[in-house]
């Protein structure tokens, strides 16, 4: 009778390991697409104003304006570079396309460590073109622990 061979020990395979480690990156791979937020990312890197107000949009904006630091004179508006005159025919194009007219606001990205002086020709820009929804990108201020 054959009884012992259905219990006795078979040899290692070297592929046995490596079981575990496909599910382990598998599972891995799930939490992170599921768990992580994908967001574009913007074409230069700003880190906006701390602020205390975690309100955050619930919509997304139409138009997103990023401004880079004093040092550059780094202005894209939807990702694409732009000079400052020709921003408010662009926001009164993409006002006169969109479908949802109340709805419309506008996103501007700026460094926290931009001066006023160099934001207000942005507003102003906005402003001219007759829009009234506008917002400061700003990150939330965490506490000291």
């Amino acid at each position: 009778m054959k009884i012992g061979e259905k219990y006795a020990a078979r040899a290692a395979n070297k592929d046995d390991n490596m079981v575990p480690l496909i599910n382990v990156v598998f599972l891995m791979l799930v939490f992170f697409m599921v768990a992580g937020q994908i967001q574009k990312a913007d074409p230069i890197a700003v880190m906006p104003p701390y602020s205390i107000n975690d309100t955050r949009a619930v919509t997304d904006p139409n138009v997103v304006i990023v401004v880079g630091s004093d040092d550059s004179d780094s202005l894209y508006v939807d990702d694409e570079r732009f000079v400052l005159d020709e921003i408010q025919a662009y926001l009164e194009q993409q006002f006169t396309a969109a479908e949802n007219k109340e709805a419309f606001w506008v996103q501007i990205k700026a460094d926290g460590a931009i001066s006023l002086e160099k934001l207000r020709p942005v507003f102003n820009q906005v402003r001219l073109a007759g829009l009234t929804k506008v917002s400061l990108a700003t990150q939330l201020e965490r506490g000291e622990e």
